[in-house]
């Protein structure tokens, strides 16, 4: 804590200040310096400028009401929304047709089988094969399908993709398609 004493400040008048430095001005100095450089500028800037100072000067000058949001005093308002909570492989527009059933499609693996030739006999895209195997996982199950193994998937109804299914004995693993047309993996 600091104990010194503070000096007090001797109390300073400023309107006798300020009639000091008003009365120390020269006003015809200033005057004539002030008409020196108004001349030297063309026309047009002295007329410009006889009309913006007035009103530069007016809108300095003039208050304007302060202007309140509406929000601020308002109840807060709940608003009914229609959301659609239907699943993107669920939804069915008007214009489209079913071209698949909603029923899962199973697979048995045959021997020598691989995932590319399960693709291409049930004519699924091979672009989705490519997006399932970025998602696979350390335990590789779709590299690495067994003879007798169950394949089962679903299809949306544009005819693509939607769920994959690999079960093995006692295990079974499960790709599905993502809103942003992806797929991700749960066990």
């Amino acid at each position: 804590m600091n104990r010194r004493k503070k000096k007090k400040q001797p109390s300073v008048n400023y309107v006798e200040l300020l009639k000091e430095k008003w009365s120390a001005i020269d006003w015809h100095q200033m005057k004539s310096k002030l008409s020196e450089r108004w001349n030297v500028l063309p026309k047009l800037h002295q007329r410009a400028l006889m009309v913006l100072v007035p009103i530069v000067f007016l809108l300095v000058l003039i208050p304007f009401p302060e202007s309140k949001p509406d929000t601020v005093d308002a109840e807060p308002q709940r608003v009914a929304i229609d959301i659609n909570t239907t699943g993107l492989s669920e939804q069915k527009g008007a214009s489209q047709k079913n071209l698949a059933s909603k029923e899962w499609k199973e697979y048995q693996v045959k021997s020598g089988d691989t995932l590319a030739q399960v693709f291409r006999s049930n004519n699924l895209a091979m672009s989705d094969l490519n997006a399932l195997v970025k998602v696979e996982g350390s335990d590789k199950p779709l590299s690495y399908i067994k003879q007798g193994q169950l394949v089962r998937f679903k299809l949306t109804d544009e005819g693509q993709l939607d769920i994959l299914q690999l079960e093995k004995k006692d295990q079974s693993v499960m790709f599905f398609r993502l809103s942003d047309g992806g797929f991700g993996r749960s066990k």
